[in-house]
């Protein structure tokens, strides 16, 4: 997950000094040291250790590691344009992006990507990272595909033209019922803000009256982002964040007069992966009485860092502010300098005792803050929702926790579209699908079936998670023939936090 906001100054490059201790010991190494060692290798281990005393975000990034993550945030990225998955050693295709490089020269959702410039890339423990290296390239570059298709014997060629692939943030937008819109947010990239908007005058315009974001697992990303979507929600002035820093003083963002949605109900919802720049967004509309806060406390990630690029194209990001809400709280949750494997143990231990406990927590009363108009709302590190749903509460039988956790129903249902392809044709649409085709007893059993091959007993699924995995089965299905939009349509039907959303919200 992405726990780093980023101011990103116009001046963003700072030289190392020529010599000092570190070059020192680096260049007696280098020199006299019994083995040949790589210097820069070397460097960077030292670099990344001294940072490690700091805090648990103050960060070193080599060249290739930031531009990696960088890829990511900037919204875009050199490729194909497929959304693919390694089964059984083997690249499948799940989907082509629609207008995409790949779509357009005919690959399509089911084919095996068995070659890739001539070299046999099946069977051979291949990984993901290995196939972004294979697939991805400069804009213009080609690639030759080999495909074997499910009802060919021929193996297909494919000369693929790299280009400009689009990666969203904004995973689904729609309506949930009559006048209820739903966002759902990934991360908070360079594009995100553009995203947000468009779905909210989208939602708008369908008849949406109340609104439902997502912000859940979402670790965070640009802060100008957060500012910018938070601003679709809040009025002309209104105190959005602050940060303050030793050297960098206090720093106020507000709202403009610019808002897409500043009247309506709107719930957001938080776990305890949201991090960072939706902690922001999260704590300013609870500290402006704008939205109201359902889920689970978030990570508490407050801490600032500025990127500087050093002169080998490296970056240094280092912590120089805190972030605090409206109402004062710091975002930051307590760390101990120099101790950061701590830090995220704590975390861990707190994920693992949400599955048998409530995560609510007392507080001192130097922790409590108001909101705009007086409600109590507290500090200590991440912002705690005004509603908790606690994780405990969707305990599920040990057979369907084990479908889920070996990944066996998407699989069962991967598998059953590949080898009937045509029984799906008599669909004209994704709608067509989801109003008309039924996951039957008969097909429910093969996948048990299929299941207790796998070596799963699924002697303890109820009938209510009967019913559900019959729902899941069908999202899957929806998901590899028509794309994403689909899945969610059905899937939101099962997620238990939306639907106690959708009770709350209407009783506001």
């Amino acid at each position: 997950m992405v726990l780093v906001d980023l101011f990103l100054p116009k001046n963003n490059s700072i030289t190392i000094l020529n010599y000092n201790k570190l070059n020192q010991i680096v260049d007696l190494v280098k020199t006299q040291y019994v083995d040949d060692i790589n210097a820069d290798s070397l460097q960077d281990v030292a670099i990344k250790s001294f940072l490690e005393v700091l805090d648990p975000h103050s960060v070193y990034m080599t060249k290739e590691e930031i531009a990696k993550e960088n890829e990511n945030l900037q919204g875009n990225f050199d490729g194909i344009g497929v959304q693919f998955r390694i089964i059984e050693d083997t690249i499948v295709v799940i989907q082509p992006i629609v207008q995409g490089p790949a779509f357009k020269v005919g690959i399509m959702a089911g084919d095996r990507i068995v070659e890739v410039d001539g070299k046999k890339v099946c069977g051979n423990g291949i990984t993901n990272e290995d196939v972004f290296k294979l697939l991805k390239g400069k804009r213009g570059t080609k690639v030759k595909l080999g495909i074997k298709r499910s009802n060919s014997d021929k193996l297909l060629l494919f000369t693929v033209k790299r280009d400009k692939i689009p990666i969203h943030s904004v995973d689904y937008s729609g309506m949930l019922n009559s006048n209820t819109g739903y966002i759902k947010l990934s991360q908070f990239s360079a594009n995100s803000h553009t995203e947000v908007s468009s779905a909210l005058i989208s939602l708008k315009n369908s008849g949406m009256t109340q609104l439902i974001f997502d912000l859940r697992g979402n670790g965070g990303g640009y802060l100008d982002q957060a500012i910018n979507i938070a601003d679709e929600f809040l009025a002309d002035g209104e105190l959005i964040v602050f940060t303050k820093g030793r050297a960098k003083g206090r720093n106020d963002y507000f709202a403009s007069s610019k808002g897409n949605f500043e009247k309506g109900k709107v719930i957001v919802l938080i776990d305890e992966i949201s991090a960072s720049a939706s902690e922001i967004v999260a704590g300013a509309l609870q500290d402006n009485d704008r939205g109201y806060i359902v889920g689970r406390r978030t990570f508490g990630k407050g801490l600032v860092q500025e990127q500087k690029e050093l002169t080998d194209g490296s970056v240094l990001r280092l912590t120089v502010s805190r972030y605090y809400t409206p109402s004062g709280r710091c975002i930051q949750r307590p760390y101990t300098m120099g101790d950061n494997e701590k830090y995220y143990m704590d975390f861990i231990e707190r994920y693992a005792d949400m599955e048998n406990n409530s995560d609510t927590i007392s507080h001192a009363d130097s922790l409590k803050y108001k909101t705009k108009k007086g409600r109590i709302v507290y500090g200590g590190g991440g912002i705690e929702p005004d509603k908790e749903l606690p994780y405990n509460l969707y305990k599920r039988s040990e057979s369907y926790t084990a479908l889920i956790a070996k990944g066996l129903i998407y699989k069962y249902c991967f598998d059953y579209l590949d080898k009937n392809r045509e029984v799906f044709k008599q669909y004209a649409n994704g709608g067509d699908f989801l109003d008309n085709f039924v996951i039957s007893q008969e097909l429910y059993k093969k996948m048990i079936t299929f299941a207790q091959s796998q070596d799963v007993n699924t002697n303890s699924i109820t009938n209510g998670e009967q019913n559900e995995i019959k729902l899941l089965m069908k999202s899957y299905l929806a998901q590899n023939l028509y794309g994403d939009e689909y899945f969610y349509k059905l899937y939101l039907q099962i997620d238990k936090d939306i639907q106690k959303v959708l009770n709350l919200i209407s009783k506001l």
